[in-house]
C-alpha cells in the first residue's frame, strides 16, 4: 500500500496487528504498531491496544504485556485486561492474574468472563478452595454466566433457510421432543461404531 501511495487506516492496521499475532511476529507487530501512532498519526483505538496485548500474552511475553498496559492512556479498557486474563491462563500466571481479573472485577462487576477465566486459571493449578470462593463471590454478587448458543441453516438450496439457535438443555425450540431424540440416536450410533472400531484394533 505504501508503495502504491495508498495511505493505510486504522482497520488496516487492526489486520495486520491481527495476522501478526496469529503468526507469532511479535517484534514486526510492534514495529508497525508504533508506525501507525509516529508516521501515520492514526490514534490507537481500544482494537489495537488488545491486538497489541494478545500479541504479546500469545508469545508469552506477560510482563511486557503488563508493561504496556500500564502505559495504555486513559488507562486500559475492558478488552485489553480480558486479553491479558486470558494469556495469563494458558501460561499458568496465577499472580498475575489475580491482579488483572481483580481490575476487570472493579470495572465490570457483573461481567461473567472474568469470574470464569480466574475460576479456570484456579482449577488447572489444582487450587480448588480458591475456585469455591470465586463462585461464592459470583453467587454473593448475583453474576450469572452467559449462556452459549449455537446457530444452524435448515433448509437446501431450493427451500428458503431458516436459521435457528440452541443451546445446552435447550427446550424453547416446538420441535425439541424430535431434536432430543435424533441426538440420543446419533449418539448411539457413535458409540455402536466407536465399540467396532475398538474391536476390529483388538483382532
Amino acid at each position: 500500500m505504501e508503495r502504491k501511495d495508498v495511505r493505510p487506516d486504522s482497520i488496516t492496521f487492526l489486520s495486520v496487528l491481527t495476522v501478526c499475532g496469529r503468526k507469532g511476529m511479535v517484534d514486526m507487530g510492534r514495529e508497525i504498531f508504533y508506525s501507525m501512532v509516529e508516521k501515520h498519526i492514526i490514534e490507537p483505538a481500544p482494537e489495537h491496544y488488545s491486538c497489541m496485548v494478545d500479541m504479546l500474552g500469545r508469545s508469552g511475553r506477560l510482563n511486557e504485556a503488563e508493561d504496556f498496559v500500564a502505559q495504555i492512556p486513559g488507562g486500559p479498557g475492558l478488552s485489553v485486561l480480558q486479553s491479558l486474563l486470558g494469556a495469563c491462563r494458558i501460561y499458568g500466571n496465577v499472580e498475575m492474574g489475580m491482579r488483572v481479573a481483580n481490575a476487570l472485577m472493579e470495572m465490570e462487576p457483573e461481567e461473567s468472563g472474568s469470574y470464569v477465566l480466574m475460576s479456570n486459571l484456579y482449577a488447572e493449578k489444582g487450587q480448588w478452595g480458591k475456585v469455591a470462593k470465586i463462585r461464592k463471590e459470583m453467587r454473593d454478587r448475583r453474576v450469572t454466566k452467559e449462556v452459549g448458543f449455537s446457530w444452524a441453516d435448515v433448509g437446501d438450496i431450493n427451500d428458503s433457510l431458516s436459521l435457528h439457535g440452541f443451546s445446552s438443555d435447550d427446550k424453547s425450540h416446538p420441535q425439541y421432543e424430535e431434536i432430543y431424540k435424533m441426538a440420543e440416536w446419533i449418539g448411539s450410533e457413535m458409540k455402536f461404531l466407536e465399540r467396532g472400531r475398538q474391536s476390529s484394533c483388538k483382532i
